[in-house]
């Protein structure tokens, strides 16, 4: 089978590629293949984006790293930022800034929406222990 159900962002990549290459090609030979792959990224992208919207961006972004079995240093190499900032966000400690939510859309393929709404910080014990 020369297609398959697009399970993570670099095949979604390919194939929206693919797309557009064989669109440049000679759209009416491909027809039937074209329909075919806006098929398959519409499936994707109407997956992800109901997938999103029950997610805050801390479970969503834990979420698609369990899924696409990435690891935070790895993230972290690839965001071009650290582990800990990787492990910060992802215990509640901080928020995703702007410029990481930037790079999280476009690593993920995603819409920026789906790492900027807003969710709680937990309070550390010790702060609060301080604070009192």
């Amino acid at each position: 089978m020369k297609y398959k159900k697009i399970q993570s962002s670099e095949l979604y990549d390919k194939y929206c590629d693919m797309h557009e290459k064989l669109g440049l090609k000679d759209e009416k030979k491909y027809k039937d293949e074209l329909d075919l792959l806006e098929i398959l990224i519409d499936e994707y992208d109407n997956r992800k984006s109901t997938y999103t919207k029950r997610l805050n961006p801390v479970e969503l972004l834990d979420s698609i790293l369990k899924d696409e079995n990435i690891s935070k240093a790895d993230l972290a190499r690839e965001l071009g930022t650290t582990r800990q900032l990787i492990s910060d966000i992802l215990r509640y400690r901080r928020n995703i800034s702007k410029n990481m939510v930037i790079k999280l859309s476009e690593r993920f393929a995603m819409r920026p929406e789906a790492f900027s709404r807003p969710y709680k910080l937990k309070i550390a014990k010790r702060k609060r222990e301080i604070q009192a």
